[in-house]
């Protein structure tokens, strides 16, 4: 009986966090569609390998990074699936902001597909402002995609 009653309190304790996760997700702005509208071009510019197309996207910082280190692209673009998108999501916002750093608005999409999950994480200077990307990162779980 105990460990039923100490199962239940945990359901509910957890079932509150995620309550609490989700208000405080919603209490930072979504993305301007034009931050969107990047995101989403970057990110189809780096699966199609446009890689051209993809660094006018990102702040000059960070497209100078990327150009320096060429392999790291291709590395994200090869492993991006190309098989056909079923849903994606916003699953995290967040906002850093710093003293002796300019502040960073992460968001954090989930791409669906049939074998394959996408973390896509990219972020701005802050909410509905610029829309160059100053940091992103890719991460794709799953079957291989070769």
């Amino acid at each position: 009986m105990k460990v039923k009653i100490l199962l239940l309190s945990s359901l509910f304790a957890l079932a509150g966090c995620d309550k609490l996760g989700q208000k405080a997700m919603d209490a930072i702005p979504n993305p301007s569609p034009a931050q969107e509208q990047v995101a989403v071009d970057a990110y189809n510019d780096l699966r199609d390998k446009n890689f051209d197309e993809f660094l006018t996207y990102l702040e000059p910082e960070l497209q100078a990074e990327f150009n320096k280190d060429t392999k790291t692209l291709r590395k994200f673009s090869y492993v991006l699936p190309k098989s056909e998108l079923k849903h994606k999501k916003i699953v995290s916002k967040k906002i850093e902001k710093s003293t002796d750093k300019p502040s960073l608005y992460t968001v954090t999409y989930e791409y669906s597909y049939d074998k394959n999950l996408v973390q896509y994480d990219v972020s701005f200077d802050k909410p509905n402002g610029s829309t160059k990307i100053r940091k992103l990162n890719v991460a794709v779980f799953g079957e291989s995609t070769n």
